[in-house]
């Protein structure tokens, strides 16, 4: 009677609403081979793959039902890009992959992501791309759906990784459209969108567009003007930062993957048990069927399984959220340590750039 008072109980505040997508155009996956071919240096961009958003609704009430953890899904929003920027540096089809901690006029492809579902049985992620020029590469919902044998979950493996690689083979597909005109005038754009973001007023000249319409070049800087120089160098100390961001991303992903997965596991588990008893229970209302004591019993203890995953996997989640080691970098012979979290030492070393560049450039830098 004790066990099922329990699992009556969890069924009550457990129950979810995360009912499969019937949406024809959120077909799962399945199986994705990454593509991997031979790619000149010329046709290679650079990416960056901002932190998702963590899709997490405003009412604490609908959480639950939802099946959403906040604080787990806050840190999955770090998480989850760390996994699809490894993706794309083993397709060896890119240029420099970075996690950037927000957005910003920085690489020539920019991809973001919208967190809409992720649980042990299903990761729905809303995906955009855009190029430097503004030119939309990728706007679409990407849905994969795990089975027994992904789990128990091995070493180094992700039970979604077929997404990641649909979503690399996506852009990919996309960038073999550009021709070599079309990648340089990315590039160049890039640069001078950055460069723009420094000192407005000396370099809106060299862009027309921007708002609906595509970003242009409309003249070039003189060759070897030292202003572009000085950008350049502004440039790869910002890289520099977000590389040492990447460093603290993937020993974040490395302390979190075990018990990240293993919680997955237990949802996944906890929901197929949830689903059997609500047909039993229908059964038991029509043909006066009951469930076994047995199958009863499985159903709490997933729900005691999960529930200590949770609590565990919580831990690290606040973790990866707050707990971020100081950043120490260097520029023009000064080292400066940057602390909190990785969002606010990212906005402090943007800040102490333009500083620079103006103190330099005797030119206002933009805010």
């Amino acid at each position: 009677m004790i066990l099922l008072r329990l699992a009556l109980l969890c069924i009550a505040c457990c129950a979810t609403a995360r009912a499969d997508d019937a949406d024809g155009q959120r077909l799962p996956v399945g199986d994705v081979v990454l593509e991997q071919r031979a790619v000149a240096e010329e046709a290679l961009l650079d990416v960056g793959v901002v932190i998702f958003d963590a899709g997490i609704p405003p009412d604490p009430s609908t959480h639950g039902a939802l099946g959403i953890f906040p604080e787990i899904r806050r840190a999955e929003a770090r998480y989850l890009p760390v996994l699809l920027r490894q993706t794309l540096v083993d397709s060896n089809m890119w240029g420099a992959v970075r996690v950037l901690p927000e957005t910003a006029v920085l690489p020539e492809l920019l991809v973001t992501g919208t967190i809409e579902r992720s649980d042990g049985r299903a990761l729905q992620l809303a995906i955009r791309a855009e190029d430097a020029t503004g030119r939309r590469w990728l706007d679409r919902v990407f849905l994969d759906e795990t089975a027994p044998a992904d789990y128990p979950v091995a070493p180094g493996v992700d039970p979604y990784a077929d997404l990641y690689r649909a979503i690399a083979n996506e852009l990919l597909a996309v960038r073999e459209t550009l021709g070599e005109q079309d990648l340089q005038a990315i590039r160049r754009v890039a640069f001078l969108r950055y460069a723009a973001g420094l000192s407005p007023e000396a370099f809106a000249g060299y862009l027309a567009g921007g708002g609906e319409q595509a970003y242009r070049v409309s003249r070039l800087p003189a060759e070897g003007d030292p202003m572009i120089a000085r950008v350049d160098r502004i440039r790869n100390q910002e890289y520099l930062f977000i590389d040492t961001v990447d460093e603290q991303y993937l020993a974040l992903r490395d302390e979190m993957a075990d018990t990240y997965n293993l919680w997955r596991q237990y949802d996944r588990e906890r929901a197929i048990y949830l689903a059997d008893y609500e047909r039993r229970a229908a059964d038991r209302g029509s043909q006066g069927s009951r469930g076994s004591f047995a199958a009863m019993q499985q159903s709490y203890n997933a729900y005691r399984s999960i529930k200590i995953q949770e609590q565990d996997l919580g831990e690290l989640a606040l973790g990866f959220n707050n707990e971020v080691a100081p950043t120490v970098v260097e520029v023009s012979g000064s080292v400066f340590r940057l602390n909190g979290t990785l969002d606010s030492q990212y906005g402090d070393w943007r800040r102490i750039l333009r500083e620079i560049f103006a103190l330099e450039t005797g030119l206002q830098g933009s805010q």
